[in-house]
Parts: C-alpha cells; structure tokens; sequence
C-alpha cells in the first residue's frame, strides 16, 4: 500500500512539474534588462517576468516587450503611449493623444545616472497619472522642430511605444510605431535584480526582488 501511495505522490510531482514547464514555454517568459531606457521603472539587471501576448487588449500605459520591424533579432522594453488610429504630439514635455492631454507623472531628474545605484537622481514631479516618466534637468534633447514630435498618426493594428527615460530612449519617435504582431507579451513582476559592485561582483537589490511593475 505505501509503495502504491509513493508511486502515486511521485507521479503527481512529475505531472506538477510538466504543468509548470509547459506554462513557462507556452504562457511565461524570462529576460534580463540591459539598458536604462526605462530607468528609473525598470533598472539594468533587473530580471522580469513576461506574459507573452495572446490574453487581453494592449492598453495605454501598459508595459510590453516587442521587436521593431526590420530588427527582428532583438527584443525592447517600453510603454505603450499611443493606440492605433491615433494622433500623437509632444508639445515639450507633455504627451498630446488626438489634441488631449495624456495624464502623466513627469519626473525631472539630473542629467547623470548615479553609478553606485544606477537610479536616475530625482529632483521634482509635476502632473498626476498612472506611471511616471523621466527628464533630465535643464535638457531638451528633442528641439521643436524635430520630427519625432509629431503631430504623428499612428497605423492602424500598431502601438506607439516610449521609454519611461524619455531622454535616453530610442523608441517609436525615432523607429516607427510596432506592429500587433511583433508585440511579445507584457512583463508583469521583477523576479531577480543585481548590479555589480565596485569590485565586479554581484550586488543583490533585494528591495526590488519580486516586485510588480507597472
């Protein structure tokens, strides 16, 4: 009887991890962010969660993972600023969406990151919405003529998209809108954060150890 019941735990462990694995290749993915275009939301070394797409709407200010078209070999991170059929404008620092203004927490930060936390250094927030963004003090790195500012009218069945470090990020204003279908997923939790200390070896960030981003 107890050799039946073992047999019987085994196989439900088995089939628990085959579960799991098939939900990690089918529904979940896992990257590592190298860069600091979403700085200070998402930091270099954080690792995160994705969803891959296929359950729900893409909304405006939702968080995905994509590929640019003529670039399928690398994957971004960015948000999800404009819906398809829309016309987008930056007037300044303020995100216009078909002549309104987009809600937005604009964060105005020093021009350099700080090495030993790679944190952008906030200074102020003004305006209220569900996420925040980043500029750097004293800095317009988009003049008024640049084209990148619109008004621009978004294809349909393609997102524009920008980094929550508005000036550190080469995002839709420079590389077109992204199509539904190179939409990846959406990430959804940091499940590991590290960045390397001043002698080259991993530093945990347990604070932002599995954490929800938005």
């Amino acid at each position: 009887m107890r050799k039946k019941l073992l047999i019987v735990g085994l196989a439900f462990v088995v089939l628990g991890f085959s579960a799991l694995g098939f939900y990690r290749v089918v529904f979940l993915h896992f990257v590592r962010i190298p860069s600091g275009s979403m700085a200070n939301t998402i930091l270099p070394g954080d690792h995160l969660v994705v969803q891959k797409r296929a359950y729900g709407d893409i909304n405006r200010g939702d968080l995905i993972v994509f590929r640019f078209a003529g670039d399928p070999s690398t994957y971004y991170l960015a948000r999800v600023v404009g819906l398809p059929n829309e016309t987008l404008e930056l007037r300044g620092r303020t995100l216009y969406i078909d002549g309104k203004q987009v809600m937005e927490q604009r964060v105005t930060v020093n021009r350099d990151e700080l090495p030993e936390s790679d944190h952008l250094d906030e200074i102020s927030t003004e305006g209220t919405g569900s996420y925040r963004v980043f500029y750097q003090f004293n800095v317009d790195s988009t003049p008024q003529d640049d084209p990148s500012r619109g008004p621009f009218r978004i294809p349909e069945n393609s997102y524009f998209v920008m980094g929550d470090n508005r000036d550190n990020s080469q995002d839709s204003r420079y590389r077109g809108a992204v199509p539904k279908e190179l939409i990846f997923g959406k990430p959804f939790m940091i499940y590991w954060s590290a960045k390397p200390d001043r002698g080259g070896d991993e530093q945990v960030r347990w604070d932002r150890v599995l954490t929800r981003v938005r």
